[in-house]
């Protein structure tokens, strides 16, 4: 059964993202590592960046996101990573944890270069919103306008 590791540099980032309750009503950002793994992948994903886990630090088992329907995450960034519906044969499925896994802690970098870059943003949950919100306004933007950022709304 594979498990997925997130690097040991991120550590803190993702007691701070999972375990540190936010000014916003006392909740964290993300309520599990399953989540803040499955987020991070799909940033790592969006931005087209993977990178190998080397110093191995915490890991959520497989089964954890089994239970969850989260491995859906895991099969779908392999699929397009891949192109290929081989990945999925019995052989290869070590291979789509390990995808996902780069994904993830490449998003992790990605995130952790958000926040370094906005300081006074304390819980983090600005900094993560306001990206997502250009992420929506880039896949919503036509050619000829700039998006509002503002009028965006979680």
């Amino acid at each position: 059964m594979a498990q997925i590791w997130r690097d040991k540099k991120y550590s803190a980032l993702a007691d701070r993202l999972v375990s540190k309750e936010t000014g916003y009503c006392g909740h964290h950002i993300f309520p599990s590592f399953r989540e803040l793994l499955v987020f991070s992948a799909m940033v790592g994903f969006h931005y087209g960046k993977k990178s190998i886990v080397k110093d191995k630090a915490f890991e959520v088992p497989q089964r954890v996101f089994e239970t969850s329907d989260s491995d859906v995450y895991v099969y779908l960034c392999s699929l397009q990573d891949q192109k290929s519906g081989e990945i999925f044969r019995e052989k290869n499925e070590t291979e789509c944890w390990r995808i996902f896994e780069s994904y993830a802690n490449s998003g992790l970098e990605i995130i952790n270069n958000w926040l370094l870059d906005t300081p006074g943003d304390i819980d983090g949950v600005n900094t993560i919103l306001n990206e997502m919100k250009k992420v929506s306004a880039d896949l919503t933007d036509s050619e000829n306008s700039s998006p509002d950022l503002d009028t965006i709304i979680f």
